[in-house]
C-alpha cells in the first residue's frame, strides 16, 4: 500500500499525517504553485500557520500534471469538504 495517492482526494493524503495536519494537507496543481505564494512544487503541501504568517511545506513533490483530480469537476469548489469529491481549491496564503 503506498503512502499518499495521486489524486486530489481524503483518501490519497499522506497516511502518515495526523488527523490535524491531513486537515491541512492539499493536493497542488500546476494553477495552485501560480496561483498561491509559497507553494513552490506540485503535490502534497501542509499548510502551517506560525503567529501572523502562513507556511506552506512540499510533503510529496510531484511531476508536473501528475495530481489529478478524481472527478471531472476540477473547477468545481462546492463539495470541497465532501471526502471521495474533488477538493482543488486554490490555497490562501492569509
Amino acid at each position: 500500500m503506498a503512502l499518499w495517492g495521486l489524486l486530489d482526494n481524503e483518501a490519497s493524503k499522506p497516511k502518515y499525517l495526523n488527523t490535524a495536519d491531513k486537515a491541512e494537507c492539499y493536493g497542488a496543481d500546476t494553477a495552485e504553485v501560480g496561483a498561491t505564494a509559497g507553494v513552490n512544487s506540485e503535490g502534497w503541501v501542509l499548510r502551517k500557520v506560525v503567529g501572523s504568517r502562513t507556511q506552506f511545506e512540499t510533503l510529496v513533490a510531484m511531476s508536473s500534471g501528475s495530481m489529478g483530480a478524481d472527478v471531472s469537476d476540477i473547477d468545481d469548489d462546492s463539495d470541497a469538504g465532501t471526502p471521495n469529491v474533488d477538493d482543488d481549491t486554490v490555497l490562501s496564503d492569509s
